[in-house]
């Protein structure tokens, strides 16, 4: 099996470096670590041998980096057989799939394929430079953040996503679709994909009624 370490931020929060031959140009790096004001956590920069265990476990949580396993070939097998196309990502970002993809088949969920297919979809909704508003102000800056924000919503949530029924998860990735389809997030769409989520949980499955 081949897999590399990287060095990496802790889960869910991309600071990606290239692996596995693909590699990150300079110009994208903004979006490959995109800002999460809402997620930051802030530690005293000495710590004393007297502070709490929750101060010693808010240290240990906003530590620089941490290990990251990729397994390529891993991901690349459930992408075949889930039939799942990276080739509207754009190539920069690739290595960061991989990385986020590896992480997402170490967890505990029961339909990896599906976290994988709706992390995709992410992806492709990822902002870059090549849009018309990148040039206006800290618009890229900011899409980068909401992006960012969004990706942490999926790890954080991918139990109880992977918890869907069948109706549900169609109703979730088509959600994903519609980001995907867009390339920008309005100013207001923070609570998008946990609204989503709400919907998707009570969704019902649809059948035919058969008696007429």
């Amino acid at each position: 099996m081949s897999s590399n370490v990287i060095r990496s931020t802790p889960p869910v929060t991309p600071n990606l470096q290239g692996q596995n031959g693909i590699e990150l140009k300079e110009g994208n790096k903004a979006a490959e670590r995109p800002r999460m004001k809402a997620h930051e956590v802030k530690t005293r920069t000495e710590v004393n041998a007297g502070q709490s265990s929750t101060q010693e476990n808010l240290k240990q949580h906003s530590a620089p980096r941490a290990l990251v396993k990729v397994d390529q070939k891993a991901v690349d097998q459930v992408l075949l057989e889930g039939n799942i196309s990276l080739d509207e990502i754009n190539g920069d970002k690739h290595a960061a799939y991989y990385k986020h993809a590896s992480m997402m088949l170490s967890g505990a969920s029961k339909d990896k394929t599906f976290l994988l297919r709706c992390l995709a979809k992410l992806y492709v909704s990822a902002p870059d430079d090549t849009h018309p508003k990148a040039s206006r102000g800290d618009w890229l800056d900011d899409q980068n953040e909401l992006w960012g924000d969004d990706l942490m919503f999926l790890f954080e949530h991918a139990k109880q996503v992977d918890g869907l029924n069948s109706t549900g998860k169609q109703y979730f990735l088509n959600a994903l679709q519609e980001k995907a389809n867009l390339r920008y997030r309005d100013k207001g769409s923070e609570g998008d994909l946990a609204q989503s989520l709400f919907q998707a949980k009570h969704r019902m499955p649809v059948t035919e009624d058969h008696s007429v």
